[in-house]
């Protein structure tokens, strides 16, 4: 087992004021005789419920200014082109997309008002349209058609993570959009679909996903030229969600032969398991930041394994904490 001083450098200190902390943080106050660490929790809340439940939708934006689109809903597993937005209490439905994106469609967008969805059900397409924050447009089509990609980046900069091509096809390809034309990049080592992507289109990670007939926890590193494999997480899933960067990231929830609710975070450097959801829960849609200075992220509708329009709202904070000693 690792030691202190090689986790963080240097030895516990010994102080006579509580300092400044950093989250992970470690030292006794002499003048109160107490040991103390500056630790970091989550949880998770319900928030307000979504006017249609479905899941395999797409979503953009933050806690308190979110948008869902696309999806399936019953009866029959029906392809959707509905959009709702969330203000942090209340969602309302808005334009509908011009085409239903159905489940497994790729998705990226930081903000409410500005989202881009691609691909998807039926028949693997390579439809792909952009919100401005009223309605949708149809841009250029994807150079592949395909289902469950992942997503990362924004509308101007965004990032397609491999999928399910025609046919079923396993992809390995990516794509990149500008803003105005998609351009195929650095292919993934490990042909996957329904993997969560996180961070921006230089900087992202492609986790977990369904490479052939079992999920995976592999998780594989953009650079903006080429992907290179990196650190696991610990529950091998696919088909959950994702929020954050690739320096403080979060996972939530997914498939692993049944829906799960383990949410995980990435500090840099490590993989962490944190607070779970509220309820198991796959192919929902997911945003907002991560960190270690505070958080707030969202996770909406998805299957358990019935279709649900439940949100959950994600609070991250850190406080200093006194350790008992015997």
């Amino acid at each position: 087992m690792a030691t202190y001083k090689e986790i963080r450098g240097v030895n516990i200190q010994s102080l006579a004021a509580d300092p400044t902390a950093v989250e992970g943080d470690v030292w006794y106050n002499a003048t109160t005789s107490k040991l103390k660490i500056y630790a970091s929790s989550g949880a998770w809340s319900t928030g307000g419920t979504m006017n249609l439940a479905r899941g395999g939708l797409g979503g953009a934006g933050t806690q308190t200014a979110f948008l869902v689109f696309g999806g399936a809903a019953p009866p029959s597993n029906t392809r959707k082109d509905e959009c709702e937005t969330y203000d942090g209490s209340t969602w309302s439905e808005v334009n509908d997309l011009n085409a239903s994106h159905g489940t497994g469609g790729g998705d990226c967008g930081t903000t409410q008002t500005a989202a881009l969805v691609w691909g998807g059900h039926p028949g693997e397409t390579v439809n792909t349209e952009k919100w401005d924050g009223t309605n949708w447009t149809e841009v250029n089509n994807l150079n592949t058609g395909r289902a469950a990609s992942g997503g990362a980046g924004t509308t101007t900069a965004g990032l397609c993570i491999g999928g399910n091509g025609p046919g079923g096809t396993v992809l390995t390809v990516c794509e990149e959009y500008d803003g105005t034309n998609w351009a195929e990049t650095g292919d993934l080592n490990t042909s996957s679909s329904y993997r969560q992507g996180i961070g921006s289109q230089t900087a992202a990670f492609g986790c977990g996903g369904y490479p052939s007939d079992t999920v995976t926890n592999i998780v594989e590193e953009y650079d903006g030229t080429s992907w290179t494999e990196t650190t696991d997480f610990n529950t091998a899933r696919r088909s959950g969600t994702s929020a954050g960067t690739t320096s403080n990231g979060l996972l939530i929830a997914g498939y692993a032969g049944s829906p799960i609710a383990n949410v995980e975070s990435w500090n840099g450097s490590s993989w962490t398991e944190i607070a779970d959801v509220s309820t198991a829960v796959h192919a929902q849609a997911a945003r907002s930041g991560t960190g270690t200075t505070g958080t707030a992220a969202i996770s909406a509708g998805g299957s358990r394994p019935a279709y649900t329009a439940v949100t959950e709202e994600f609070s991250f904070s850190a406080s200093v904490e006194t350790l008992g000693v015997d």
